[in-house]
């Protein structure tokens, strides 16, 4: 008889943890992405999830895990069967844990816990990262160090996923691999390429901007004692964008100030981009923002800062090119004009204390990649960082000619037939007379024939070159276009007292008729 009782005893056991493990599944299989925090309003806090059910939703919140307030959540979108909830956390107070817990009718999740924004007057840490698509291991790892560090927000450039109008995609890739990080700390990431270009922005707005049109995804935030100002790397030449900007920057009062958008302003290595040049950088030293972040190449560069030569009482503006969470990585090129680069793994890290913003690059192994301090009192930056800065019509020149070297071949070179193509250089403002010779560099000199180019490039001036490039023996091109061996060029060039090697990117392969 004893042995039957155990034997019940242990069935009871079994159908209890059964059914606690099919009532937990169930609350699990609703809310099928989140909760994710999103944009702070003053001492509010946005939290959001989705389901696939369309049902009354609440949250409980508070200062201790009992979580007594109540808060209702509002549908704020639809979209593959699926219902995105939003709850506003009304007067928070400022640098707090609060605990908050989602209810479903006759379901409730986990208690988790936030952390507020700063005062204004008070310390600002926070974490700017980008490129994550396509390597959920690595995304992970990063999510992982970038929480222990606990920052008070973080900034993504963009490219969450590989696919933006893949719906599934946005588990696998973003969701599903900082769903512990993204429930505590807000991750608010600008629009990428690979969200933007699929399916026009459309899914990316759902999750983040359903109240702006999808033409239009751009915005801005204060945190603690700093403004942010996201970008739609869309529109470069937008004058709506740039009137926003102009508008929004006249009415901040934040001490520090920061830009981020996908593609990058300065790029020498990787796709070797120059995105809203040059009125942009006009204004983002004329509204004095202190550091602009992109991502779109995946590997890290952070320029000396840069002014214009010919304005020396200029706000000098630090471009850092931080793309290096996930997706396969890109080449850097060494150059007078970066503090530090690298293709590598990495996130960054920024604390702000008063009058000093340090600085941190970070390695997927958590060890330090670079670091650098900048400090700032009464509107003006100290003179150590002063001393750092270049003249920024020679940076535009280094980055000009990285560009027209670096371009795609619709023909594939043979020995006896040559495939063309055209290089187009363009004079920069204040730079007169640069002497230049491009050629192939010593490595692909090897295996290809090139007749070096020489010329003279006035100020302003635009000149066009054809190209005949031959091989010296059989290639392999790979489906997405890699030529084997590499072909690279580079340019010498000669801009008043300094002289200059700029290597462009491999030159890569694809038919014209499928460009």
């Amino acid at each position: 008889m004893r042995k039957n009782n155990n034997y019940w005893d242990h069935w009871v056991v079994i159908s209890g943890l059964f059914l606690l493990g099919f009532f937990y599944s169930l609350l699990a299989q609703t809310v099928t992405k989140g909760p994710y925090l999103w944009l702070p309003q003053n001492q509010d806090v946005i939290i959001r999830w989705e389901t696939d059910q369309k049902v009354d939703q609440k949250i409980k919140y508070g200062l201790n895990k009992s979580v007594k307030s109540t808060q209702k959540a509002q549908l704020i979108g639809e979209s593959h069967e699926h219902y995105l909830y939003q709850a506003i956390l009304p007067d928070l107070k400022s640098g707090r844990q609060y605990y908050y817990q989602i209810e479903i009718p006759e379901k409730k999740g986990p208690v988790d816990s936030l952390k507020t924004a700063p005062a204004k007057k008070s310390e600002l840490t926070f974490v700017a990262l980008g490129d994550s698509r396509s390597n959920p291991r690595i995304f992970n790892q990063l999510s992982r160090q970038a929480k222990q560090l606990q920052p008070d927000l973080i900034i993504n450039m963009g490219d969450l996923v590989a696919e933006g109008g893949d719906f599934q995609q946005w588990n696998e890739h973003y969701f599903d691999v900082a769903n512990e990080l993204v429930g505590y700390i807000p991750l608010v990431s600008c629009l990428g390429d690979h969200e933007g270009d699929d399916d026009n922005g459309a899914l990316y707005r759902y999750f983040f901007l359903p109240q702006l049109p999808v033409e239009e995804l751009w915005f801005s935030y204060d945190y603690g004692p700093a403004h942010f100002v996201a970008l739609d790397y869309r529109y470069p030449d937008s004058e709506k964008m740039l009137e926003w900007f102009k508008k929004d920057m006249q009415q901040t009062t934040d001490k520090w100030k920061f830009v981020y958008m996908h593609r990058p302003c300065y790029n020498l290595g990787g796709h070797r981009s120059n995105w809203g040049a040059p009125q942009w950088q006009k204004h983002f030293r004329d509204y004095k923002v202190d550091i602009v972040f992109a991502g779109h190449s995946h590997q890290y560069e952070r320029f000396f800062p840069v002014r214009p030569g010919q304005e020396p009482a200029s706000w000098p503006v630090t471009y850092i090119t931080t793309g290096g969470a996930g997706a396969s990585l890109y080449d850097v090129i060494p150059s007078t004009f970066l503090a530090q680069a690298q293709s590598v793994y990495h996130f960054t890290y920024l604390k702000i204390s008063g009058d000093t913003l340090n600085f941190k690059a970070n390695l997927e192994n958590g060890e330090i990649l670079d670091q650098f301090q900048i400090v700032k009192s009464a509107g003006k930056y100290d003179r150590h960082y002063l001393s750092l800065v270049k003249p920024q019509e020679e940076l535009d020149l280094a980055n000009m000619f990285a560009m027209a070297i670096s371009f795609t071949i619709h023909e594939v070179p043979l020995e006896e037939y040559p495939a063309r193509a055209n290089i187009e250089l363009h004079g920069v403002s204040h730079q007169p007379l640069i002497e230049f010779e491009i050629s192939p560099t010593a490595e692909s000199a090897q295996f290809y024939g090139l007749q070096p180019l020489k010329g003279t490039l006035s100020e302003n001036q635009t000149l066009k070159f054809p190209l005949e490039i031959f091989s010296k023996q059989d290639l392999q091109i790979s489906t997405w276009g890699d030529i084997n061996p590499e072909l690279r060029l580079q340019v010498t060039y000669k801009s008043q007292d300094r002289q200059e090697t700029i290597m462009g990117g491999p030159v890569d392969y694809w038919p014209e008729s499928e460009y």
